[in-house]
């Protein structure tokens, strides 16, 4: 496969997303990457004859409804179920979770 490669740079990837890994996890994450991108070009390189390449099509499904311009819900109406709504802004808070 063209551009096939197996030097990717796990280690400083995983330096970047400050995880710690030991060679042998460095070893085994390079093979399975190289694994994932030569998969990847087999399916680049599958042959896929006279596949129509807008399938299933771009256009509307029949008997689906044309786009029309509609006035939007007020503010009023989405925020009247939030447990926490700011008056001003706008707003809804919602909890923190993610620590």
């Amino acid at each position: 496969m063209p551009g096939a490669r197996d030097d990717f740079p796990v280690a400083r990837v995983a330096a970047l997303a400050r995880l710690r890994l030991s060679p042998s996890e460095t070893d085994l994450f390079q093979a399975q990457l190289a694994q994932v991108i030569a998969f990847v070009g087999q399916l680049t390189d599958a042959a896929i004859g006279d596949a129509d390449p807008d399938w299933p099509g771009r256009s509307a499904a029949p008997g689906g409804r044309p786009d029309e311009v509609a006035p939007s819900l007020p503010p009023d109406a989405a925020l009247g179920n939030a447990p926490d709504a700011l008056e001003s802004p706008r707003l809804v808070r919602v909890p923190k979770v993610i620590g």
